[in-house]
């Protein structure tokens, strides 16, 4: 839905600090009676950690690829290699970073200062992390850490996001899901659909929520996982909002308050209460919505 934009200094951090973490787990691994997958499965690791953690979004799935046909035993619930890659590496090592006061999961999401959720643009992502108590949004793996525990740090496999969509997503596993850092945010837009002809006429009273339809362009995989479709209906009140601006709004007036020195992007902020740059869609709910749908009707 939105981009996230690339951070190659949190990256760089996130690469140096973890990967020093999980080699200082490797040291309490005891090999001795291990069976022989396991062994070479966590020789292999251990000599490509950093490839790993920094694999970008096309390389995790072909180290998806690599562990099943090479090491299947990482990927079954509860047998010897599985349980270890879990319970002694890279499990254990979200669980702890979860909670670390240095580098965690906390300045992660600070760091990478995306405001709203990556998979629907509906929900504020805001961390609070001070003597008063912490709050931060849930984190999702893309590729889901109880599925593939290899890549559960894995930075591209990080993905900051509302509850619902978390909670929606879950174990979910479908190849053709876009991933929020492929997203270029012409991949999806929004636009409406009118439900009869009178619709063309420019006039308030003929405006409700039974007379357009909200249509949504883009990854039907996403669309359909993430129940956009049927949760931005939920969001009618704004499309309608937009219809009778534009109604009231007509270019000239747009145009004088140009003339009066104030950038395009300074109107379209006094407009919408929103922002119309690509980079700043994350920075509130719906913007997505709302800059895609001014844009339709004229208004920018």
């Amino acid at each position: 839905m939105v981009e996230i934009k690339f951070n190659q200094e949190l990256f760089d951090n996130h690469i140096e600090i973890i990967s020093k973490s999980i080699y200082n787990l490797f040291l309490n691994i005891e090999y001795d009676g291990l069976e022989e997958e396991t062994i070479e499965c966590l020789n292999y690791i251990f000599e490509n950690i950093n490839p790993i953690l920094s694999a970008n979004t096309t390389e995790l799935k072909k180290y998806i690829d690599n562990f099943e046909k090479k090491y299947p035993n990482s990927l079954k619930d509860g047998v010897e290699l599985n349980k270890i890659l879990r319970n002694e590496l890279f499990e254990k090592e979200y669980n702890n970073w979860g909670g670390r006061s240095t580098y965690g999961a906390y300045s992660f999401v600070q760091v990478l200062d995306l405001k709203t959720c990556p998979y629907c643009n509906r929900n504020y992502t805001f961390v609070v992390n001070d003597e008063t108590g912490k709050l931060r949004p849930e984190i999702d793996h893309f590729h889901p850490k109880s599925i593939y525990p290899f890549l559960a740090m894995s930075f591209f496999n990080l993905i900051p996001s509302c509850s619902i969509c978390n909670h929606t997503k879950s174990n979910t596993v479908k190849n053709n899901l876009d991933n929020p850092y492929d997203i270029n945010n012409s991949n999806y837009r929004f636009t409406y659909t009118p439900k009869n002809i009178e619709f063309s006429v420019v006039e308030k009273e003929k405006y409700n929520f039974d007379s357009f339809e909200i249509e949504i362009r883009g990854n039907k995989s996403n669309i359909v996982l993430f129940k956009l479709k049927q949760l931005y209906e939920q969001h009618k009140d704004i499309v309608l909002e937009l219809l009778i601006k534009k109604a009231y709004y007509p270019q000239s007036y747009i145009k004088e308050l140009s003339e009066f020195g104030f950038s395009q992007d300074e109107v379209y902020r006094y407009l919408f209460s929103n922002y119309n740059q690509n980079d700043d869609l994350h920075k509130r709910p719906l913007s997505k919505l709302i800059r895609d749908i001014s844009d339709e009707l004229g208004l920018t």
